[in-house]
């Protein structure tokens, strides 16, 4: 399989019809919307590498949603990951959420239903026969529409295979090494599963202290008081143990903090459930709307102002 699809040749009017039907022919059938449709410049590429699917896409904001009936009229039983190489995303899939962000790796799956919005100026996608992957990592369907590999060093090595794998056009005509690549990038992307499902009986107590943390984390975000304090006097632990726990996670509590409050208003916009902007801020902590909007378009590409417009 290969293919290669571009809007630039079509009139505006036709461009973003053109880009939903040749999508939903060579990857999910899906229904898709946008909020660019007098000018949508997209292009898709793809290609099978052994027996994966690979394929980049770059194009403007754009959604997908697959419900259950788009799922019993066309059949997919395969997983996707995705590589947000540069842009951003919000996937929806199993309960799970996930705000996608350049260098995130997601994993999600053509039988269920899912949400996905996305602007690409660098995607990749890979369609993974699910026995291939579920052999490898039986927790894999666990883990749709979650961040994987985050902090550790294997996330980027898996992203720039999968890129690799995407652009090198030789590979194609060397089975032998299409093999073998694509058997690397099967056994680190069930790496990265198997570490974030972990195994209770073999964490550290340190990893386990930093679980519970960022669930407690999790659970309070709408709590305007919520603290470094608040997390430490919830494990028992000293502000500075606390402190080398996520210094060891590459991050600090509060700046975890303050980036699970930043998810959490982008999530409660991109669903519609609050009316402002003013509200996702204050909901979640943010005082200052100036400086919650220049944080946020800092992170997301876009800022709260112009997805609330998009999402209404």
């Amino acid at each position: 399989m290969k293919f290669e699809f571009s809007t630039a040749s079509l009139s505006a009017a036709d461009r973003f019809d053109y880009w939903r039907d040749v999508v939903c022919q060579h990857c999910i059938p899906a229904a898709s919307e946008t909020p660019h449709h007098g000018d949508f410049e997209a292009t898709v590429a793809g290609r099978s590498v052994g027996p994966l699917d690979v394929a980049t896409l770059i194009a403007p904001e754009h959604s997908w949603t697959r419900d259950a009936i788009d799922v019993k009229r066309g059949p997919e039983s395969s997983l996707w990951v995705s590589f947000m190489e540069a842009g951003f995303g919000y996937l929806e899939q199993n309960g799970n959420s996930v705000v996608q962000k350049a260098g995130d790796i997601v994993l999600y799956d053509a039988a269920r239903p899912f949400k996905y919005n996305l602007t690409t100026e660098s995607f990749y996608i890979l369609r993974i026969p699910r026995d291939l992957l579920v052999h490898r990592s039986p927790a894999a369907e666990k883990f749709v529409a979650t961040s994987l590999g985050a902090g550790t060093g294997f996330r980027p090595v898996l992203g720039s295979l999968i890129k690799e794998v995407s652009e090198n056009a030789t590979l194609t005509d060397v089975p032998s090494a299409a093999t073998h690549v694509t058997t690397s990038i099967l056994d680190l992307l069930a790496c990265l599963i198997d570490l974030h499902d972990g195994n209770t009986a073999h964490q550290s107590v340190s990893d386990a202290l930093f679980k519970r943390a960022c669930a407690f984390i999790q659970q309070r975000i709408e709590d305007p008081d919520l603290s470094a304090d608040m997390v430490a006097v919830s494990e028992r632990i000293s502000l500075r143990t606390l402190a080398r726990v996520f210094a060891a996670n590459g991050t600090t509590p509060m700046r975890y903090i303050w980036q699970k409050r930043l998810e959490a208003s982008y999530c409660a916009i991109a669903q519609g459930s609050v009316r402002k902007v003013s509200e996702a801020a204050m909901n979640y902590g943010f005082s200052d709307l100036s400086h919650f909007s220049r944080t946020f378009k800092k992170t997301f590409g876009v800022s709260p102002q112009t997805l609330m417009i998009k999402k209404h």
